[in-house]
């Protein structure tokens, strides 16, 4: 018999446990950008992602250091496009309207 056990939510503990681990993560990143050390703050975005790879926040700032500090923009774009794919499209986000927003910025310096 087929088991789809995966399909049932996290439990609470997990929950709990996933957003304890996200907050720990996110205050890394901060203190790595304000730092300036880029690399250890995608580090840090990395594995936000591998607890939640729907983090949309976390997409957008990855986003953002690949354009602004590792000057690669086709990465950029693959981030910010899925930051508006996760948001299903809805510029009424906030993070999809940011990652709209530096997309078309972005574009424009391509034309």
């Amino acid at each position: 018999m087929l088991s789809v056990s995966f399909l049932k939510p996290h439990s609470t503990d997990e929950t709990s446990r996933d957003d304890s681990m996200i907050r720990v993560y996110r205050r890394h990143v901060a203190r790595a950008i304000s730092e300036e050390r880029w690399h250890v703050a995608e580090i840090f975005l990395d594995r936000i992602l591998d607890v939640d790879p729907h983090h949309t926040e976390a997409w957008l700032m990855k986003g953002f250091l690949r354009h602004h500090c590792h000057e690669d923009d086709l990465s950029a774009v693959q981030c910010y496009r899925k930051v508006i794919t996760l948001c299903g499209h809805d510029l009424a986000h906030p993070h999809a309207q940011r990652a709209h927003a530096s997309l078309n910025r972005l574009l424009r310096t391509w034309a």
